[in-house]
């Protein structure tokens, strides 16, 4: 496993992504929470706001991500699905 520092070095991103380091633990209405320990993570009635501070070239990013509670869809299914509709479109242009 490598190091912070050697993270740091390959990526230039200051906290490193540590999968095997997140906890997890099983919310009241059965699902999973996941945490990290470089981020925060807080409930705003429904929606579930997380927070990461990232140092990318230089620059420090504040990188907000919010999980509305009652979500026809994950974040992950609406990019695949805008990633399947421009592919369609230019399939299409062609």
């Amino acid at each position: 496993m490598k190091q912070d520092w050697e993270i740091y070095r390959d990526t230039g991103i200051l906290g490193a992504y540590r999968p095997e380091q997140v906890i997890l633990r099983r919310s009241e209405d059965g699902g999973v929470e996941t945490l990290f320990r470089d981020s925060a993570a807080k409930w705003e009635g429904d929606d579930l706001t997380r927070q990461r501070a990232m140092l990318v070239g230089g620059k420090c990013f504040l990188v907000t991500s919010v999980f509305p509670g009652g979500a026809s869809a994950t974040p992950t299914d609406k990019l695949l699905q805008l990633i399947d509709t421009k592919l369609e479109r230019e399939h299409l242009e062609q």
